[in-house]
């Protein structure tokens, strides 16, 4: 995997850097090769307008290109989105960072651990989840796709937020109906590990989604749609797909040996049925889209004349929030990444590694990511859609070594 160290160089001045050769090459190796049907970067470095480069088609053999308006299963890339929720309520005062869950959602305030990961045998928890915990994945919660013991529990109880088309098992519950639903079948359930002491990948994302919804006192949706989508212009982001919009959707297939086979087929896509809000997982945007939010982010929470945020919280969400004695991110796929903190629901370079310290970003299953420079005023916002997450394990990081390659001018 390529260091980005000596790649990055120093910033442009704003608005110097035109084009992203080495980046527009490889995304049309990747397509030429058929690792995946299509891709649409935005990005942005200085201030200068937001650029697009795309390639390919928005499914094999679709006979028409991708562009900026193209729609993506972004998965976990909605997380920062609801973790910026999430510091909207801290900055206007009805959220703390370091608040009991159980002050917001009672149901919370007598938590148990497993111990030796059986979830027969359970003791008190040391301390109680807090909205840092929430945000940070240390809150002792599990993933319904982790593959342990908790896994089997979540999908058991129904728990599996993001996941739209799964078939329920002998003596599994269905999906809830509600985030508040949710959150009651989950309060019943252990926690994996005593709040504040591990990183594990998580519900708890989907968890803020409640608690957004329950101190804001309007669903979910509505806040983000509000206070983030309207105001950003983010026209085409959302939880369902409108049926006006399914022709604009890509095709998500999987990889089975040599050939492809759909997982979601856009004319019959999952995404068009209304679905929970999963803060975790469940949305579904395009490049230009995706890119307002960067673009808020990368202005300290301004755009377009409009101020959303104030300049600490966002400094503060791309700051390193985890807890005191938690080191080290793990994650998914058993892949421990270098030099990494995590802020609001969203990874945060503290060191050099496959990013510069400072950037901050999340990726998607699917195939997608957003890398965000504060020092170089730089964003890179990657769509593509393929599965299973496993394959393609290079291509982001080389597409982010590609793009500080060409901004240090060594493309």
């Amino acid at each position: 995997m390529e260091a980005l160290t000596a790649a990055a160089g120093q910033p442009h001045p704003a608005g110097s850097i035109a084009s992203l050769p080495s980046v527009d090459a490889l995304i049309a190796r990747y397509v030429g090769e058929g690792l995946v049907s299509g891709i649409v970067v935005a990005w942005q470095q200085g201030g200068a307008p937001v650029r697009f480069a795309c390639a390919g088609e928005p499914a094999f053999h679709a006979g028409r290109p991708v562009d900026a308006d193209s729609l993506f299963r972004i998965f976990s890339m909605t997380k920062p989105i609801t973790g910026i929720a999430t510091m909207m309520l801290i900055e206007d005062g009805r959220l703390a960072l370091d608040q009991p869950l159980h002050s917001i959602l009672p149901e919370f305030a007598d938590a148990r651990v497993m111990i030796d990961g059986d979830p027969a045998r359970t003791r008190p928890a040391a301390r109680p989840i807090t909205i840092r915990h929430l945000l940070t994945h240390t809150a002792g919660l599990g993933y319904h796709n982790a593959g342990d013991g908790i896994a089997s529990l979540y999908i058991r109880n129904g728990l599996t937020p993001g996941t739209r088309d799964r078939i329920r098992g002998p003596g599994e519950l269905a999906a809830p109906g509600s985030l508040a639903e949710m959150g009651s079948r989950l309060a019943r359930l252990p926690l994996v590990t005593d709040p504040g002491t591990r990183f594990e990948y998580s519900i708890a994302i989907d968890v803020l989604g409640l608690v957004v919804e329950t101190v804001s006192g309007m669903p979910f949706e509505t806040f983000l749609q509000q206070r983030l989508f309207d105001p950003l212009g983010m026209a085409d982001t959302a939880f369902v797909v409108p049926t006006e919009r399914l022709g604009r959707l890509t095709a998500l297939v999987e990889r089975r040996g040599e050939a492809w086979k759909f997982v979601d087929d856009p004319a019959h896509s999952v995404y068009a049925r209304p679905a929970l809000p999963s803060g975790g997982g469940g949305l579904v945007s395009s490049a230009r889209d995706y890119a307002r939010f960067a673009a808020l982010l990368v202005n300290e929470g301004e755009l377009d004349g409009k101020r959303l945020l104030k300049p600490e919280t966002v400094r503060l969400a791309r700051s390193n929030l985890l807890p005191d004695g938690v080191d080290h991110i793990e994650l998914p796929l058993g892949y421990t990444w270098p030099g990494i903190g995590f802020g609001a629901a969203m990874s945060v370079q503290v060191a050099d590694g496959e990013a510069p310290a400072g950037v901050f970003g999340w990726p998607g299953a699917a195939g997608t990511g957003c890398w965000i420079d504060p020092a170089r005023r730089f964003f890179l916002v990657f769509m593509t859609q393929y599965w299973p997450p496993e394959i393609n394990v290079t291509m982001r990081p080389e597409i982010i070594a590609a793009a500080y390659r060409d901004l240090s001018g060594q493309g």
